[in-house]
């Protein structure tokens, strides 16, 4: 497993046996966690027990002596998002949009330094993606990120390239970044490109409160070897109105 450890091991092998067990596709025992992960069987077997009495971890009871995600897992899921508020809201706008440019529909929101996707309406000719709820990734590699950063003070964007990326002034990506958000927070609207699949595309524009602060994006992904600058201001227009359709509806 790629895993950077902490100061906090306990923490660190609490992390990577959820992260196994969530993506296994069935139980595993203790031997099996502890070869995925690397933990030693006296370590796993403590931080096993203590998961277990959190109910973070379950024992199945289809397989002797084996482990599975427990109920407080999806508990805390649950409460997240129930407290998306605009996920409501933002299917009937997002059905229209995909009705509209036909293709798949994204909510995301900013946690941390991060965005992360919490809603979708998808667009059946596209099963290919590896968009799926809960996907978090860094404001500067997504579309929604990037009109999400955008729309925030300069001065944070500043901040987020050199505290979270190390980036200077002066280094060729900290210059693209920095024209990439002037660009984003001008016309409305923020692009990327997908970097496991080249010829994806997404368009993103920030959802707004009442401050005119972001607290969502939604986006769309654009299949095509390459996005021309018409065909974005074709597609980023339907996607701007959802965007103040949705804006609309926070109080």
């Amino acid at each position: 497993m790629n895993f950077e450890k902490t100061k906090a091991p306990a923490v660190d092998h609490s992390v990577m046996i959820l992260d196994i067990l969530a993506a296994s596709t069935y139980p595993l025992t203790l031997s099996e966690i502890c070869e995925s992960t690397g933990i030693s069987p006296a370590t796993g077997h403590r931080v096993v027990n203590a998961l277990l009495h959190h109910q973070l971890v379950a024992q199945d009871p289809n397989r002797k002596k084996s482990y599975c995600i427990g109920s407080r897992i999806f508990q805390i899921s649950s409460t997240i998002y129930n407290k998306q508020s605009l996920i409501p809201y933002f299917y009937p706008i997002a059905e229209i949009l995909k009705n509209e440019i036909h293709k798949p529909i994204f909510l995301s929101v900013p946690i941390g330094n991060k965005v992360v996707l919490v809603s979708k309406v998808d667009n059946l000719s596209n099963n290919g993606l590896n968009l799926y709820i809960g996907k978090t990734m860094g404001f500067h590699e997504d579309a929604a990120g990037k009109a999400i950063l955008a729309m925030r003070p300069q001065a944070s964007w500043k901040n987020y390239l050199a505290e979270e990326l190390g980036l200077e002034r002066g280094d060729s990506e900290y210059d693209d970044l920095l024209l990439a958000l002037e660009r984003a927070h001008r016309l409305g609207y923020a692009t990327s490109t997908g970097t496991s699949q080249k010829s994806t595309h997404f368009l993103a524009a920030p959802v707004l409160n009442l401050r005119n602060e972001p607290i969502a994006a939604i986006s769309a992904v654009i299949d095509g070897d390459f996005l021309s600058a018409q065909d974005a201001r074709g597609y980023s227009k339907f996607i701007v109105q959802a965007a103040r359709q949705l804006s609309s509806r926070v109080i």
